[in-house]
């Protein structure tokens, strides 16, 4: 895939084709925005450009160095990620993990990059070249580095011997230390309409409804629509009904509905950090739906249009300005989940704040 062919992020990618065309790409990059929205993509997709024999700006897709980053085989494209935690000991001074988290193929993976890992990465950024213009590393998700692996990066940010290009990919940049992000030009992948999306969908084969529901469920993300089969878009189906009941039922102002708030939110904050991420993001965006509606904007330009009915009503329930300043407190909060504040207090201050109580930020 080339930064042209990235779905619905025209933006993004022709900042960085124009900057790769005028010889002016930033050495240290954050590409930052929501799970699913093509960050990663664009990331292998910007090292393919540069390792490209065609000229640019963009990467043909067809040349040997082209067809090696595609397929994670270019000498010069690295990229640090987290290890299987089966074959991987704390390095010294690290407490070892307690927990592991499964990635797509069923592998446990360590919870974190490692400051070792980091200064592997700068010890290859050191090196010249072995057979493209310059070296490239993605690292992804960066939001994964402990504090020491971030530290550890930040000389090399500051000076990428040999020329080489550092992409940090993240959908938490909050996770990221300040000096990390001043040292990166960030660059944000932002979520499609879900009409846009759903139109991508029917232009790739499939059916209009179809298209529609996995365009909402997704959130706009077109990875995310891509991959969801029917037991995933089921699972999301049912956990964005159960955030939109909760924010329905604390924008009710029923007395009955405010004694729930408690197992509310206890349902919002879920099992994990991961499941309250994405309560979240739920919560987020129809908030965000609901102020659209609340200041007129069209039903084609929400996210979850397939529950305008609702989320209009919660709009007008809510008032344009309670809405909009609900949806900065909902991202505020995914800050402050770097500070390992506990979920079921995020949660229940997020129902209150939507049930009237003064926003906690």
């Amino acid at each position: 895939m080339t930064l042209g062919e990235i779905p619905g992020q025209a933006v993004a990618t022709g900042l960085l084709i124009r900057a790769l065309a005028a010889g002016r790409l930033p050495h240290a990059l954050l590409f930052q925005g929501a799970e699913g929205t093509g960050k990663a993509d664009a990331a292998l997709a910007l090292a393919a450009a540069i390792q490209c024999e065609a000229g640019g700006p963009d990467a043909c897709g067809a040349c040997g160095p082209c067809l090696k980053v595609r397929k994670n085989l270019h000498p010069d494209v690295l990229r640090v990620t987290r290890l299987p935690k089966r074959e991987t000991a704390a390095p010294a001074g690290e407490p070892e993990e307690d927990e592991a988290e499964e990635d797509a193929d069923g592998k446990d993976l360590r919870r974190v990059i490692t400051v070792d890992q980091i200064r592997e990465m700068a010890e290859h950024a050191s090196f010249a070249p072995r057979e493209g213009r310059a070296r490239v590393f993605v690292i992804d998700p960066a939001d994964r580095m402990n504090v020491a692996a971030q530290n550890a990066l930040l000389k090399t940010l500051e000076e990428p011997p040999g020329g080489a290009t550092i992409v940090l990919v993240s959908s938490r940049p909050h996770a990221l230390l300040p000096t990390v992000r001043s040292r990166c030009l960030a660059v944000r992948f932002r979520t499609m309409t879900s009409s846009d999306l759903a139109s991508l969908l029917v232009a790739r084969g499939m059916g209009p409804e179809e298209a529609r529901e996995r365009a909402a469920l997704a959130e706009g993300r077109p990875r995310i629509a891509l991959a969801l089969d029917r037991d995933a878009q089921d699972a999301r189906r049912a956990r964005r009904e159960e955030i939109l009941l909760a924010i329905e039922a604390a924008a009710s102002g029923r007395p009955e509905d405010l004694a729930r708030l408690p197992s509310l939110a206890a349902s919002c904050a879920g099992e994990s950090e991961e499941s309250f991420l994405e309560a979240l993001d739920l919560a987020g965006a129809l908030l965000r739906d609901a102020s659209r509606l609340a200041v007129g904007s069209p039903v084609s330009a929400l996210v979850h249009a397939d529950l305008a009915g609702r989320i209009g009503a919660l709009g007008e329930r809510l008032g344009r300005s309670r809405a909009a300043d609900l949806v900065r407190c909902v991202e505020r909060m995914r800050d402050d989940l770097g500070l390992n504040l506990s979920r079921s207090l995020l949660a229940e201050a997020l129902l209150a704040s939507v049930a009237g109580a003064p926003l906690p930020f």
